[in-house]
């Protein structure tokens, strides 16, 4: 009589333990690795020492750089830069780079032309946007905007949007 009410007790008990465990347990989800090992790189915005020292000018640029692992066609790798506002951010340079043809598996293509020369030297703030654009095993892929690590505090004040 003991035996059969401790197994009536006990059963219950294991039964409600193991379905609390398997609750607790995480579900191991499947991890769809990328077709490919493509992406975009971009550098925090900086006064560049290039521009400074070659052509005297005192500017905010930005780069950016791709890579695929897949042989591509006709990229376009677009990089902006702009200055944080007060409502809203201005777009301050925009500087696309069109390579038509193929481009070689794992070859680095750089935009390093993205820049606004700064009229004075008021501080102002600065972020980059990158994406791209190409065929990939013939078809047409675009990337998400990949944004720069930093918006970054420069004394550099800039005048106009792109465009004006």
């Amino acid at each position: 009589m003991q035996n059969s009410r401790i197994r009536q007790v006990t059963l219950p008990i294991i039964l409600i333990t193991a379905q609390s465990i398997t609750t607790l347990i995480p579900a191991q989800g499947v991890v769809t690795p990328p077709l490919t090992k493509c992406h975009i790189e971009l550098d925090s915005p900086h006064i560049s020492k290039y521009l400074l020292r070659k052509f005297g000018i005192m500017a905010v640029k930005v780069n950016a750089y791709s890579k695929c692992d897949k042989p591509m066609r006709n990229l376009k790798l677009t990089v902006e830069l702009f200055k944080v506002g007060f409502f809203n951010d201005d777009q301050v340079a925009k500087e696309e780079i069109d390579i038509p043809g193929l481009i070689y598996a794992n070859r680095v293509v750089r935009n390093q032309s993205a820049y606004i020369k700064c009229k004075d030297t008021k501080r102002n703030r600065f972020y980059g946007i990158a994406y791209a654009s190409g065929v990939i095993d013939g078809e047409f892929k675009k990337t998400l905007h990949v944004f720069s690590e930093q918006t970054v505090s420069i004394k550099c004040g800039t005048c106009c949007k792109v465009g004006i």
